[in-house]
């Protein structure tokens, strides 16, 4: 714990304690403004043991000292709130710039104006910003337990500690640092976010960009803007929004990927086994840069399917997909889910052909064997539901390609 101390009223001093050291840093930095204006006689201060706030004199700014426990509306004139309290409920001047500083205490804190910065301590705060408040700001609080509805329409920017929190964002753009356990409600606007802890994102409306560097572990929901999501050590669980043209990087742990909609960019990466899951549109499918045993889905669209070093499988989708394969894949076709054309290259010899049926009748294999064609190098085959696989630079197949 780092504390800092304020000046108040009636020469006396306050010291809040905050288990952050970046929001130590921030506090002091403002306590320093409240002492140089006391001593320019810039600033008039009051405290809640004598009561409500009253109005400064002509042309003075406020501080008010919320040192003990209840609920305080704080006049227009008032730019600065210290809350010393255990508990203690707030409603905001709606002065541009205004500054919360809170100690260790549980702080509920409304604003429906005005724009500024509040730094917490670690208790388990409320902030609320309503939608009619267009305004910015700074939000920083403690490793408490915290909910943040920044519902306006500014450009906020939130960190909530390492705690379990719930932020709930508006139409502006903010960005979002999380450390804890955090669910994140975004709205129509954009946001940026950089998680190490747990998360669970639900994008909504919003444009989303998802950057995960921890290993606690992300899902994240894209809701129907066009999203960019960034997977850090897993286990993540991705989504894209359904506007498409959503781009989904995993990192290098477990990682399952859905796209959303048409003109997505799925990748795998690392050494862990992921899963990526095209959408209904012309999605691509990359695991150039992984060495996992990574499995690819097809959709019912136009895919590109590139695996990677380890060995992979390729679920076909019902549309059609062109695969970049290695030597110890395996291709696999579920009836009812395929029946689309598949297009696989980047084989040398039949022998790299292992295939897997699931849902087909006993005379599948026979019958497909039976009726392979071969045209320029490449092989065909054709399976009762009408999917049709064409392996480029492999000769006929046997019963021994099938698994």
């Amino acid at each position: 714990m780092t504390n800092v101390t304020v000046p108040g009223a009636n020469h006396s001093t306050v010291t809040l304690s905050y288990d952050r050291d970046a929001n130590a840093t921030i506090a002091q930095q403002i306590a320093g403004a409240i002492s140089a204006g006391l001593a320019g006689n810039t600033i008039f201060a009051a405290d809640s043991a004598f009561g409500p706030p009253p109005t400064p004199p002509p042309g003075l700014t406020g501080e008010f000292v919320q040192s003990t426990a209840g609920v305080s509306v704080i006049p227009a004139s008032y730019k600065y709130v210290v809350n010393a309290a255990s508990t203690a409920v707030i409603f905001g001047s709606g002065a541009q710039d205004e500054s919360i500083l809170s100690g260790a205490g549980n702080l509920t804190f409304f604003a429906t104006a005005g724009s500024g910065t509040i730094v917490g301590g670690g208790g388990n705060s409320l902030i609320s910003i309503a939608t009619s408040d267009a305004g910015s700001w700074g939000i920083a609080l403690g490793n408490g337990d915290d909910t943040i509805r920044a519902l306006g329409g500014g450009n906020d920017t939130i960190s909530a500690g390492a705690g379990k929190n719930v932020i709930q964002i508006g139409s502006g753009s903010n960005f979002i640092t999380s450390d804890g356990s955090d669910t994140v409600l975004a709205s129509s606007g954009s946001e940026t976010i950089v998680a190490t802890g747990s998360e669970l994102v639900y994008g909504n409306g919003s444009r989303l960009l998802f950057v995960g560097s921890g290993g606690g572990g992300a899902t994240v929901y894209g809701g129907t803007g066009s999203d960019t999501v960034y997977g850090g050590s897993g286990p993540d669980l991705m989504f894209g929004g359904s506007a498409g043209k959503n781009f989904l990087q995993a990192g290098s742990g477990v990682a399952t990927l859905f796209g959303g909609g048409d003109g997505d960019q799925l990748y795998a990466a690392g050494a862990s086994a992921q899963a990526l899951h095209a959408a209904g549109g012309n999605e691509t499918l990359f695991g150039g840069f992984a060495s996992g045993n990574d499995t690819f889905y097809g959709g019912s669209g136009s895919d590109q399917i590139f695996g990677g070093s380890g060995n992979n499988v390729f679920v076909a989708g019902s549309g059609a997909a062109t695969v970049a394969a290695g030597a110890n894949n395996i291709f696999e076709f579920i009836q009812g889910q395929a029946g689309g054309t598949e297009l696989v290259k980047s084989l040398t010899d039949a022998s790299q052909v292992h295939i897997t049926l699931s849902g087909y009748g006993v005379d599948e294999v026979s019958n497909a064997l039976a009726g392979q064609t071969s045209t320029g190098g490449a092989t065909t085959i054709k399976l009762s539901d009408n999917t049709t696989i064409t392996f480029e630079n492999v000769g006929k197949l046997t019963s021994g390609n099938f698994t």
